[in-house]
């Protein structure tokens, strides 16, 4: 028998509704920019949705070996909505904050200054101006980096020590057999990766982030989208989009879309261009 609703209880706002439509992915891409906006101006409800973010990323690590179509479609909604009242980490609204002005960030071509030996410099985009042209996966990308580049505890779901299981499961959500760039040589180690949501538009489509980190600390997140064939969002040239002190590099190659964030101190040119040649070579 159902209980019935205790008169203290009261129902989700408008405004709340729409913010976990927001961390569900059940916006159109209108309404999720309409949403980052907000957000951007309002570090409070910023951190609210960092929180259930990081709670929603919680329950699919737990679940991360158990089919999407043997799931229920609406069981990641009831554990987050429960778990909403357990505070197990505190969030910085700035750290969201900021993640979210970068996704409305501005597009300008990358120059390079020098590529690695024998690989041939990617052509270099015109540089824009206009928000409207950055694509939506490369503005995620930039999001991912500002939520998970400063986590302590939680910054990836499957670690490097589990690479190949990590490999294999990222390869099968997302369709198509993925590599991992090694990053040693310029310093860099692989911390791990994780799963993500891919664009509202696009349902179904998941993303896979893997993270590295230097001696002295610093992490660069390296984003990969699978896109059907002949709706690449995106040219062969590098792109840079800068906002708020982080940068994120993307590209295309085939059917594919690749953006490297980090922290402006980041050298990204050497990075990028080392992660280019091993992924198309």
């Amino acid at each position: 028998m159902s209980q019935p609703t205790s008169p203290t209880e009261a129902a989700p706002s408008a405004e709340e509704a729409r913010l976990h439509a927001f961390v569900d992915d059940q916006l159109s891409p209108e309404e999720r920019v309409a949403v980052l906006e907000q957000l951007a101006a309002d570090p409070e409800a910023a951190a609210r949705v960092a929180q259930w973010k990081e709670q929603r990323q919680a329950v699919r690590a737990l679940a991360r070996d158990w089919p999407l179509d043997e799931t229920p479609a609406d069981l990641g909604n009831i554990v987050l909505r429960a778990a909403a009242a357990r505070r197990w980490r505190a969030v910085l609204p700035q750290a969201l904050a900021a993640g979210l002005l970068l996704a409305l960030g501005l597009g300008g071509g990358y120059q390079w200054g020098r590529h690695d030996a024998g690989m041939p410099a990617m052509p270099v985009a015109a540089p824009t101006d206009r928000a409207a042209s950055v694509p939506e996966f490369a503005r995620e990308a930039g999001v991912a980096f500002a939520v998970y580049s400063s986590e302590k505890r939680h910054p990836v779901e499957v670690s490097a020590v589990e690479q190949a299981h990590l490999v294999q499961w990222l390869s099968k959500r997302l369709g198509r057999p993925l590599k991992v760039p090694v990053l040693t040589e310029r310093g860099y180690a692989l911390l791990g990766g994780r799963l993500l949501p891919g664009d509202a538009s696009q349902p179904g489509s998941p993303r896979a982030q893997f993270m590295y980190e230097n001696a002295d600390g610093d992490r660069l997140t390296l984003y990969v989208a699978v896109f059907a064939p002949g709706t690449t969002p995106a040219g062969a040239e590098f792109r840079l989009l800068r906002q708020d002190g982080r940068t994120t590099l993307y590209w295309a190659d085939g059917d594919f879309g690749y953006a490297l964030s980090a922290q402006p101190s980041v050298e990204l040119q050497p990075l990028a261009q080392r992660v280019h040649q091993q992924l198309t070579g």
